[in-house]
């Protein structure tokens, strides 16, 4: 089973979570409407939680190796896979997934078939998958298979600092809420600092689940 370890940033997010945490054999999904807000805070959440389990990076262009070291997330633990369509793109984390790798993929379209497939694929090969969208925080094919879904929006921040709104819409077995962080970058040393900002966010939206 994937370790799950996550920064003291997201002691207050837990709760929210079953069992206090992110769940392993699993596959979270993290929205954004436009933007990299979403690849950020999930590549943040990777650094910390997958220690030496090699990843799967499935998407249609190539991911940016010092893009994800600056966020602590060493490139050499990934294996960066290209593809097209999004048939393939999924397939190919199906695939990781079974064999016991953890993965990452950036696919565009969802259908709750394949998020079973990805939900059984990751708790037959005990590891976890994150599944980055450009979509809107609800859709006609929400999908209840997969542990946690997310949308992340990015907020005004000052200079050497990045801010984001994280709304979680859907947990099996938790409930939904809606958190503030900010990534604020370091003088000296990488990666950044993943803060909560005081308070939590006004309550998230209604979950619909399907």
């Amino acid at each position: 089973m994937v370790p799950i370890t996550l920064p003291p940033a997201f002691n207050p997010t837990l709760r929210h979570l079953p069992e206090a945490g992110l769940a392993g054999c699993a596959v979270h999904e993290f929205r954004a409407g436009d933007g990299a807000a979403h690849i950020s805070f999930a590549v943040l959440l990777l650094a910390g939680m997958l220690a030496q389990v090699p990843i799967m990076w499935v998407s249609p262009a190539p991911a940016y190796p010092p893009g994800l070291a600056w966020l602590g997330l060493n490139p050499g633990r990934l294996v960066f896979a290209q593809a097209r369509e999004d048939a393939e793109i999924l397939g190919t984390m199906e695939a990781a997934l079974r064999g016991g790798m953890a993965s990452v993929a950036e696919a565009k379209n969802l259908t709750r078939l394949a998020a079973r497939r990805l939900a059984m694929a990751a708790k037959t090969g005990g590891s976890v998958g994150f599944l980055l969208r450009h979509a809107p925080a609800f859709t006609n094919t929400d999908s209840t298979a997969f542990a946690t879904r997310w949308m992340i929006t990015p907020l005004p921040s000052e200079a050497g600092a990045a801010r984001l709104r994280a709304e979680l819409l859907y947990a099996k077995g938790g409930r939904p809420g809606a958190f503030v962080y900010e990534i604020t970058e370091a003088e000296h040393a990488t990666p950044p600092a993943l803060t909560l900002v005081s308070g939590i966010a006004e309550p998230a939206r209604r979950q619909r689940t399907g």
